[in-house]
């Protein structure tokens, strides 16, 4: 009988957290999508460096065990939060959907025109804006831009219990109630007439707050401890089972771009490697968080709430520093893994059309950064919110006719207000039980 061969197509991943570092669950594996893996212990052979035996080599022996490795998954509203998990700890999830609403602008405001939201009004200026003023820019979107910043940073409580956002193509603002339930259903928008604001509300007051049918899922940096889990490659033609235990996740990159899937790219450390060539040791697999996968089509990245004009390519890298643990021991495999010094940083690549992204860098002035996907067709969403980000000064080569680009490697810090680096906000239908809440 011709022997099987092991295939990619027919590969699968389990996984499930561990109790205690290093030591695997005997059940609870869940079936995990994913593009390719690279996780898998190794140990390299020495060469011998024995004299005295003529010009032979020496036999070899092993030296100590690495079990590290990239797993490629998808962007996927459900699944990718055990992967949040694992980078972030546990979330803290709440049940219900959030009020929405928006306010469209057909054209300019004019002079003195007002948008009320809130209960708070705010009136559009030609000259140099004071409080609760926005002042007109030179197009629409710089205009609504303006109006976002402003609503953004808004002390007055009526205004701060929404954030808001500059719609794809400008023309916008987009009105997201902070509270889930129907309480922000009460919350009201209004866009003026006289003067013409040229702008239409989505109605009264936000709609769609419901206080069941969708959960949000909030991770935050700075944990002290991170999870741990284990996780087995299987390749059930031969049969080959490979259960890597101690796995702990080091950093999570992102390619953002205009088109192709949406992937993430995890590089994990793992204390070790149980190999099996019987049976499965993950047993029965929970196959219950189905795939539903965000598209490059659907991200945005925004500062101060509007997206970047003319960005063209957004890479993301949230890292813990995992530091692993060289301990001497006889399987050759490291103690443990300590978090060491994270590090969120990315590039910003952008047509070079305006001066924002460099006077800020020029200035030394932190922004925020979101990057932020949805789902047609439904209410999931992910926000992966940098609250202070400084921009280095970057160079503007001309390199032929076309267009000038420039690329802003950044970095993100401690936002002492937030008490963290890093928000990430992940609203699906998933219940907090799933990860591990």
């Amino acid at each position: 009988m011709a022997r099987r061969r092991a295939r990619g197509s027919n590969a699968g991943m389990a996984l499930e957290f561990e109790q205690a570092y290093g030591f695997p669950q005997p059940s609870g594996y869940r079936r995990m999508s994913f593009v390719s893996a690279a996780l898998g212990e190794e140990q390299p052979l020495i060469s011998g460096d024995l004299r005295g035996q003529g010009r032979e080599p020496d036999e070899p022996d092993r030296d100590a065990a690495d079990n590290q490795g990239d797993v490629v998954v998808p962007m996927c509203a459900r699944q990718f939060g055990l992967w949040l998990k694992m980078g972030f700890g546990a979330p803290t999830t709440s049940a219900g959907k959030p009020a929405r609403g928006s306010i469209i602008f057909s054209s300019q405001p004019a002079n003195n025109a007002t948008i009320s939201v809130g209960g708070q009004t705010f009136t559009f200026v030609t000259g140099t804006p004071t409080a609760n003023q926005i002042k007109i820019g030179t197009t629409v979107a710089y205009t609504v831009a303006n109006a976002v910043r402003i609503l953004n940073s808004s002390t007055v409580a009526g205004v701060a219990a929404a954030s808001y956002r500059q719609n794809d193509r400008g023309n916008g603002i987009l009105i997201q109630h902070d509270a889930l339930g129907v309480a922000g259903n009460a919350f009201a928008i209004e866009a003026g007439a006289t003067p013409a604001s040229n702008a239409v509300a989505s109605g009264a007051t936000l709609a769609g707050g419901a206080a069941s049918g969708g959960y949000r899922h909030i991770f935050t940096s700075g944990a002290v401890e991170l999870p741990s889990a284990a996780i087995e490659i299987q390749h059930p033609e031969v049969p080959s089972y490979h259960m890597n235990f101690g796995v702990k996740l080091g950093v999570i990159a992102i390619q953002m771009q205009r088109g192709g899937n949406l992937t993430a790219t995890l590089s994990l450390v793992a204390q070790g490697e149980e190999p099996a060539t019987e049976a499965s040791a993950a047993g029965t697999l929970d196959d219950g968080l189905e795939v539903a996968r965000f598209s490059q089509f659907a991200g945005t990245v925004l500062r101060y709430g509007s997206p970047i004009a003319d960005l063209v390519s957004g890479q993301l890298n949230l890292s813990n520093g995992l530091d692993p643990v060289p301990g001497i021991r006889g399987d050759g495999r490291i103690t443990g893994l300590d978090e060491g010094d994270p590090a969120y940083t990315g590039q910003l690549g952008v047509r070079y059309s305006g001066p924002e992204l460099q006077q800020q860098a020029e200035n030394g002035e932190p922004c925020d950064l979101e990057y932020s996907w949805t789902r047609p067709g439904s209410d999931f969403s992910l926000r992966i919110i940098l609250h202070r980000v400084f921009l280095p000064k970057a160079k503007k080569p001309v390199t032929g006719g076309g267009a000038v680009q420039a690329t802003y490697a950044f970095q993100a810090a401690l936002d002492r207000a937030a008490g963290h680096s890093v928000t990430i906000i992940l609203d699906n239908d998933v219940a907090g039980s799933a990860y591990g809440v």
